[in-house]
């Protein structure tokens, strides 16, 4: 959660020291007067960055620092995860309807979605309920619906994490995922 911070932080300062860079260099290039333009911005705003663009002696220097400093911060950007060697899926039968059944212990791997369907030929109108605990599977307010060969995608870490009740018996839902290496 801090590092999130830090990040957000840090973008934040990232993207008003370029809007800084940007009016300095644009007030340092000669084309326009300071004083003489018309913004929507804050007036104190304006008058701060005439301010330092007035004193541009140092500007140029101190830019380098910043952008030496920048570039010493170490960025955590997250990819897209990598390809993974295969497919994982298993099958989750209702035998009692509006009875929960857990998913089977297997690992999602990091930045992936577990595949829940209710399986094609399941009987016609029948719902398979999807939800994180025992209770809310077997409630209609609280479980996500799916008719036959209707999916829906989750990110979490295992498919253990599920639960599934059917509203007619014998109904399945198909678990799956690719598989941790």
């Amino acid at each position: 959660m801090a590092d999130e911070h830090r990040s957000a932080k840090m973008a934040a300062g990232m993207s008003t020291a370029a809007a800084i860079a940007a009016a300095l260099a644009w007030l340092n290039s000669g084309k326009v007067e300071a004083g003489t333009w018309e913004f929507t911005l804050p007036e104190e705003f304006v008058h701060l960055i005439t301010a330092i663009a007035a004193s541009s002696d140092s500007i140029d220097e101190n830019l380098l620092q910043v952008i030496e400093e920048i570039t010493k911060l170490a960025l955590n950007v997250q990819g897209f995860p990598a390809n993974t060697t295969g497919i994982r899926s298993f099958t989750r039968v209702c035998a009692v309807a509006n009875q929960a059944y857990q998913g089977d212990d297997m690992e999602v791997p990091e930045g992936m979605s577990l595949l829940v369907k209710a399986y094609p030929l399941n009987a016609a109108l029948s719902l398979i309920r999807v939800a994180s605990s025992i209770s809310e599977a077997t409630n209609i307010n609280s479980s996500w619906p799916l008719l036959p060969s209707e999916t829906v995608a989750y990110q979490v870490q295992n498919a253990n994490q599920i639960y599934v009740s059917g509203t007619v018996a014998g109904i399945m839902a198909v678990f799956s995922c690719e598989k941790v290496a």
